[in-house]
């Protein structure tokens, strides 16, 4: 552990004020890749019951950490938990892409019934380049509270729409009547049209109805993995 960071520790330790620990906790975030670091502000954030601090606290974790997965998982199930812990949470859990996370996102989109804590699950699924997440995606597609979220995530992770036969017939095929939904789904069509050199929607509606974009799907892929291996040998 750098001596930095243990310093900071050691004051967040000896410190009774919430602005104070705040602070300390906001200059930690830069020494969150240190493992102890993590350790410490999960204690804290069992142990504490003020919610700033607690917002706080997890802004500060490294969400590539997965020691941080089970106590997240456990916030956003918790009945009693307050809806802004819980969205922190679910963030969290979809910028880490764990296989754990995932699979808790995908059984609490299940059972979550308040919109905006679903809206929220409904993005952070997007985060994750995996099949299985292709199912409540869709679902997400075709709920009017939810599509907006379900677009925004598919316009920033193009590799789940450019990998996916099943989304790109969604997408290809699905109304979008709503202005503000209308910018996000015309910004991944054509995402699609240029990834697969296609002149129009009429195009690639042609390609998905006689199978022919299997072919393109299976290159892009191979395209990617080539890229893939590339940055693994110069890294």
């Amino acid at each position: 552990m750098s001596e930095d960071a243990k310093s900071l520790l050691l004051r967040l330790k000896k410190e009774k004020k919430i602005n104070k620990q705040i602070e300390l906790i906001q200059k930690l975030r830069d020494y969150n890749q240190e493992d102890i670091v993590n350790s410490v502000l999960l204690k804290h954030l069992e142990s504490k019951d003020h919610d700033t601090l607690r917002l706080e606290i997890l802004s500060a974790l490294n969400y590539g950490d997965e020691q941080i997965i089970k106590p997240l998982v456990n916030m956003v199930n918790n009945s009693k938990e307050i809806l802004s812990i819980k969205e922190k949470a679910v963030t969290l859990l979809g910028q880490s892409k764990n296989k754990k996370a995932m699979k808790a996102l995908m059984s609490a989109s299940k059972k979550v019934k308040d919109p905006k804590l679903l809206d929220n699950i409904v993005y952070a699924l997007t985060f994750f380049n995996d099949s299985s997440v292709i199912k409540p995606i869709i679902k997400a597609l075709h709920n009017d509270e939810l599509r907006i979220q379900a677009l925004t995530g598919l316009a920033r992770n193009e590799h789940l729409v450019l990998t996916s036969n099943t989304m790109l017939k969604e997408l290809a095929t699905i109304e979008i009547t709503k202005s503000f939904e209308k910018l996000h789904h015309e910004q991944i069509i054509n995402i699609i049209l240029d990834e697969f050199k296609f002149q129009n929607k009429g195009e690639l509606q042609a390609a998905i109805y006689n199978k022919s974009i299997n072919k393109k799907i299976d290159q892009y892929r191979k395209k990617q993995n080539e890229i893939a291996k590339t940055l693994k040998k110069v890294s």
